[in-house]
């Protein structure tokens, strides 16, 4: 609210100008005032008047101000579920007669912005590794868990221990592409996600272009969450894929794609499902149990389970 301004409190006569004398006049008054009880009550009941006024506001804003504080500390209507993951119900497949090192980057005329081939024997300053819980707080992220040798990063869950890393910074679109593998193993979930800068999961939205929890690594997942109730639209691939094969997503304005070996396997161009502010990449290994979705680890799990990424190419949007 604007702060009330001070009028200037002028006298009635101009700068300069004499005031006239007072006449004084014996003439009777047509008008003369009550007596001086009356006025005495008069003046008590105004002033009571005004006290009543004066609490009857105060007593409204009150009001006002606390309805104001619980609309906005309300909780949302809908219930957020957290990160959890619906199974997609769409379906796209991949021509098999494609090579497997197909990039959507070399096919569409993408322009390369940075990259990390991991040539050498250590992690790149763009990295930032992870050190908290898993997803589902079953497990720790270890930094020790993240290995860089004979041109390539690797991944590796160890029981309760995984590895998990993050690009930075953030950009509001791009486009992004990674090659990368599994390993068959129960209770682990290999995940590439665009992870919102302001931390803001759900309503900043999330976008999972490469997810495969199931044991099999048979069936690829492309998850876009999105809204306060984190809905979800995604696809599935059939194929397999502890094989090399290349993952990409476009973020644009007006779209969100997905491909597998440069075929384009998901496109949604719902405004509402669109990421609305800057994302970075992160690239992890998931613990199960985790819902229904990654399940726990039992005794065929072996004793150490790799995610395996060639490299890592970043494009202009």
């Amino acid at each position: 609210m604007a702060p009330l301004s001070r009028a200037t409190v002028r006298g009635p006569y101009a700068a300069g100008v004499p005031e006239s004398p007072t006449v004084v006049t014996q003439s009777a008054d047509p008008n003369p005032p009550p007596p001086p009880g009356l006025r005495r009550s008069a003046v008590i009941a105004l002033s009571i008047g005004m006290v009543v006024a004066l609490v009857a506001i105060a007593v409204m804003a009150v009001r006002t101000a606390t309805s104001d504080s619980s609309a906005t500390n309300a909780p949302p209507t809908a219930q957020r579920d957290g990160r959890s993951n619906i199974a997609p119900r769409n379906t796209a497949t991949v021509n098999p007669d494609e090579r497997s090192d197909t990039e959507a980057a070399v096919r569409y005329g993408w322009q390369m912005q940075d990259h990390d081939e991991f040539n050498g024997n250590a992690l790149g300053p763009a990295w930032k590794p992870y050190t908290g819980e898993t997803t589902g707080g079953v497990g720790r992220h270890d930094p020790a868990n993240l290995q860089v040798a004979d041109g390539m990063l690797s991944i590796v869950s160890r029981g309760l221990t995984s590895g998990g890393l993050e690009w930075g910074p953030g950009q509001l679109y791009g486009r992004w592409e990674v090659r990368a593998r599994t390993e068959k193993a129960v209770g682990y979930g290999d995940v590439l996600i665009l992870w919102p800068d302001a931390e803001d999961f759900p309503e900043g939205g999330e976008v999972d272009f490469m997810e495969i929890p199931k044991p099999e690594r048979t069936e690829y997942n492309f998850n876009l969450h999105f809204g306060a109730d984190n809905s979800q639209n995604g696809t599935k691939v059939a194929g397999d894929f502890t094989q090399w094969h290349n993952y990409a997503v476009e973020w644009a304005p007006d779209h969100v794609a997905g491909f597998v070996d440069g075929q384009e396997v998901f496109r949604t161009t719902e405004r509402d499902q669109i990421p609305p502010r800057p994302m970075h990449l992160t690239m992890q290994q998931d613990i199960g149990p985790y819902d229904n979705w990654i399940p726990p680890r039992d005794a065929t799990t072996p004793p150490e389970v790799r995610f395996q990424i060639d490299w890592v190419r970043i494009y202009q949007a």
